[in-house]
């Protein structure tokens, strides 16, 4: 086994239109005290992200240009140049603390191909403090076991010999990153999670940007069924019938909202004062998640029927 920093790590960020937070990913990257690294991001920008990127390539940060596919994409083709061991996964606002990398060598020195840790967000609205909670309540479910978590990490050669993350080109993007660790563990790779190990990433604290979060949520519910699993339309179209109305039941009949508002505040610091709140960014969130998942629907709807018209 390879020991005392002869583990190898890629810190790799896939990123687009990023330049208000990839600073963060940036500074975490380099605030790193492990030596043995390299430090890789693939942009495909239209905003200053990548004259953001390059400000830092004279202290090794490597910049590769997506083709614009997609940030599933970018990462497969992040890993295919990476020259790391072991690839660790960062989104522009993630936040390591400086011996992250220490942290984790272990698991690999020991033979794990790949290691899950526990994410944690801002607490500074309404919408970061549901966010949180959000995951903390999935988080204590017994059968929790995540795909993906904000700074995982995987053992390069495993996860290109699995091919990587699955999926090819499609006309609109929607996230599948979660495949890639679950081809590992179905191939029989060992893993591990371990929560002590704390990722902080910055979560919306402005409405505008927590419904287009939460919207975008919701057109995945359409988009990835529709073109990874091959769902038809009429299934999805029952399918998102049966949830809003479920949605506008729970909300109608009240008590189901509050109960699940009432799991969600008792994993903040004061429920009392935050259930209102709560209730609120809980809403937001279901009428969101419905929104995007009748928009994603309706584009399925007419990509279908183009493409039969040009067939």
């Amino acid at each position: 086994m390879k020991k005392d920093n002869s583990i190898k790590f890629t810190l790799l960020t896939a990123c687009k239109n990023e330049e208000v937070d990839i600073h963060l990913a940036i500074k975490s990257a380099l605030s790193q005290t492990y030596q043995n690294k390299e430090i890789i991001f693939v942009d495909d920008s239209t905003d200053r992200t990548k004259e953001i990127i390059r400000e830092y390539t004279n202290k090794g940060v490597i910049l590769i240009d997506g083709d614009g596919k997609g940030c599933c994409q970018a990462r497969n083709l992040g890993m295919k140049r990476a020259t790391g061991d072991v690839i660790v996964f960062l989104t522009a606002d993630t936040n390591l603390e400086p011996h992250y990398l220490e942290k984790i060598a272990p698991y690999y020195e020991k033979g794990y191909d790949y290691v899950m840790v526990e994410s944690y967000s801002n607490l500074d609205s309404a919408y970061s403090r549901f966010v949180q909670a959000e995951h903390l309540l999935t988080a204590s479910k017994p059968d929790y076991n995540p795909f993906t978590t904000q700074g995982h990490s995987v053992r390069r050669l495993v996860a290109l010999a699995v091919g990587g993350i699955s999926g090819g080109e499609y006309p609109v993007n929607f996230c599948r990153d979660w495949t890639l660790v679950k081809k590992m563990q179905e191939q029989g790779h060992k893993g591990v999670i371990n929560r002590s190990i704390l990722v902080s990433h910055k979560s919306p604290d402005e409405f505008q940007e927590y419904w287009r979060v939460q919207k975008t949520r919701g057109l995945m519910s359409a988009y990835q069924p529709y073109f990874l699993f091959h769902r038809t339309i009429p299934y999805l179209f029952v399918k998102f019938v049966v949830k809003s109305f479920l949605s506008f039941l729970h909300f109608v009949l009240v008590i189901p909202a509050m109960w699940h508002t009432a799991k969600l505040v008792r994993h903040l610091s004061h429920p009392v004062k935050y259930f209102s709140p709560m209730y609120y960014a809980y809403f937001i969130h279901r009428y969101a998640r419905c929104v995007g998942e009748w928009q994603g629907w309706l584009y399925i709807l007419h990509f279908d029927r183009k493409l039969k018209a040009s067939s």
